[in-house]
């Protein structure tokens, strides 16, 4: 009897790797018409502000990004109040979809 010592890192780096679907992708075809968010944290390090949070918000269409720095998850909304009020003003436009 033979053992083989299979090594997984090699299988996995032996795996063809395919791009996403892009069918059934919806892309926005104007300003403001589909936004992304994300809250990222709790981070291991604190900012120099006692930030320990960030929240992004991103335009689908010009992938223009806004970054906010918290300090509890708890303000997200009121970014996101702060955010809609810069760029909609910015773009004379309504955001869409979040």
């Amino acid at each position: 009897m033979t053992l083989h010592h299979v090594c997984e890192k090699c299988i996995e780096d032996k795996h063809q790797r395919t791009s996403f679907p892009k069918h059934g992708a919806v892309r926005a075809s104007k300003l403001l018409e589909i936004m992304h968010t994300n809250v990222c944290g709790l981070m291991k390090t604190t900012s120099c502000g006692g930030a320990q949070y960030i929240v992004t918000f991103i335009n689908d269409f010009s992938r223009k990004t806004h970054v906010y720095f918290l300090k509890a998850k708890g303000e997200v909304f009121d970014k996101f109040k702060a955010y809609k009020v810069l760029v909609e003003n910015e773009a004379n436009m309504k955001i869409k979809n979040l």
